[in-house]
């Protein structure tokens, strides 16, 4: 039998800054009351599976997630930086209507024909997805069987999946939309990377 890991891809819940339209990349805000409810409501739906070990980027939204999800299970838990957002360097902060007056050819770019946008002062969509492809693997090196958890962000897991799905970074923002604490599944068997379910949120149903 191959060896086969599972990786349960979280997004971090609702923060303070998502209700404002606000962009957070490696600035932070903490979770809303809805943050908080949606990551109980999945900390239960989770309850009868089983984890090796847990993950979360180092961001406090993300952090704050995975502590919910857990409860007082037992696990290890690691904090990568690789596994944050996108950097968004001067956008970092600022509400979507203040970039919309400042860079909105830009920042339309990122949003609607991500192949074409030019990361001058962001990290490029390449950049995030080689960073998280490395620590999913490294993870999969450490652990080659069993379930892991792992909290991170919208666009870090979007390139995830575009990355095993082998699809340009036009692709990058095809449906389903991954929401606050939705549920992504990645396989890893032998050599192979495998996406079974993409931002699921029956949880929330």
């Amino acid at each position: 039998m191959r060896k086969l890991t599972t990786f349960y891809l979280v997004r971090h819940g609702e923060t303070m800054w998502n209700k404002e339209h606000r962009l957070q990349g490696w600035l932070d805000s903490s979770l809303s009351e809805n943050g908080i409810l949606h990551a109980e409501k999945l900390r239960d739906h989770l309850q009868n599976f089983s984890f090796t070990a847990a993950y979360s980027s180092s961001s406090g939204r993300a952090k704050e997630t995975l502590h919910i999800l857990l409860g007082d299970r037992q696990l290890p838990i690691f904090y990568e930086d690789n596994l944050r957002e996108i950097f968004l360097g001067e956008w970092q902060g600022k509400t979507v209507e203040d970039i919309m007056t400042t860079h909105r050819l830009d920042y339309e770019l990122y949003t609607d024909y991500p192949g074409q946008f030019v990361a001058s002062h962001t990290e490029s969509f390449g950049m995030v997805t080689e960073r998280a492809m490395f620590t999913l693997k490294k993870i999969a090196e450490k652990y080659p069987e069993g379930n892991v958890l792992i909290v991170s962000h919208a666009v870090a897991i979007k390139c995830v999946i575009n990355a095993i799905l082998g699809r340009s970074i036009n692709q990058l923002w095809a449906e389903p939309f991954i929401n606050g604490t939705s549920v992504t599944i990645i396989e890893h068997v032998g050599q192979q990377w495998l996406v079974k379910d993409i931002g699921n949120i029956q949880h929330l149903q």
